[in-house]
């Protein structure tokens, strides 16, 4: 194996070149945009680690019983009820869909379907 240094040499520029910006960027960190406060109220439907976590689900479910069942009405654990809308409840507080869901899906690179029936504000 006359060519072992040069075969092993190359290995290692291949992994540095490769997996030196995944390390490069792990290092640095990710910069992440900070979302603009609600421009309304004082409370989302649920706490703010739950809606960051599990507002797809939510949304998902209210769509279900809009659809299906033509329920409208969520009724919180307070004993608040709230209209089911995305463009009524939910950007009656957060403003414009391209300042708030747009900004940070485009950030976690997921694609919404929600403008293919709500009008876009």
């Amino acid at each position: 194996m006359l060519d072992g240094g040069r075969i092993i040499g190359g290995l290692a520029i291949l992994i540095v070149g490769v997996a030196g910006p995944l390390w490069l960027g792990a290092a640095r960190g990710v910069k992440t945009e900070a979302l603009p406060k609600p421009v309304a109220g004082d409370r989302c439907i649920e706490p703010r680690e739950e809606m960051r976590k599990n507002h797809p689900a939510l949304l998902a479910s209210w769509r279900e019983r809009v659809v299906r069942f033509g329920d409208r009405v969520h009724h919180q654990d307070d004993g608040r009820d709230v209209r089911i809308s995305l463009t009524g409840t939910c950007l009656g507080c957060h403003g414009k869909a391209a300042a708030f869901c747009d900004k940070c899906h485009a950030q976690a690179a997921v694609t919404l379907s929600c403008w293919g029936c709500h009008e876009q504000q």
